[in-house]
């Protein structure tokens, strides 16, 4: 270990830095117009796979290095999972005389207004295990 300056900023030996998790994210620096959703930057330039745990710390939601998160895979592979039953499994509309906003809180990463949908079963009841 020693001294170093980061972005003109001193951080003696020893010191202990904690990063903020969303900062990265939305550095105009590292990203072209950073709080506005577009999942394609996300993308490799060959569109081959993402990798959460790459080097460049583009994706530090489960942090970096030897300490992060241990259930980064199973996690985002439950989520997709999940994700993908839910789109399967349903019919999706917005209810009677309302749209669907889905906008962006200036706050943090939640949507500005909750989202109301209605779900509607597309399969038979006895598919999902229910019986009448």
């Amino acid at each position: 270990m020693r001294d170093m300056v980061v972005s003109n900023y001193f951080i003696p030996k020893g010191s202990h830095v904690i990063l903020g998790r969303e900062e990265p994210g939305r550095n105009p620096k590292v990203w072209e117009e950073p709080l506005k959703f577009k999942p394609e930057r996300h993308l490799m330039d060959d569109n081959s796979e993402v990798f959460l745990t790459e080097t460049d710390l583009r994706f530090i939601t489960f942090t970096a290095g030897k300490r992060g998160c241990p259930g980064v895979v199973l996690g985002t592979t439950l989520s997709v999972i999940l994700l993908a039953r839910l789109i399967h499994g349903f019919t999706w509309t917005a209810p009677p005389h309302r749209q669907v906003e889905l906008v962006q809180s200036e706050t943090g990463p939640f949507m500005a207004r909750p989202l109301v949908v209605v779900a509607k079963p597309r399969l038979p009841n006895e598919v999902y295990g229910i019986l009448d």
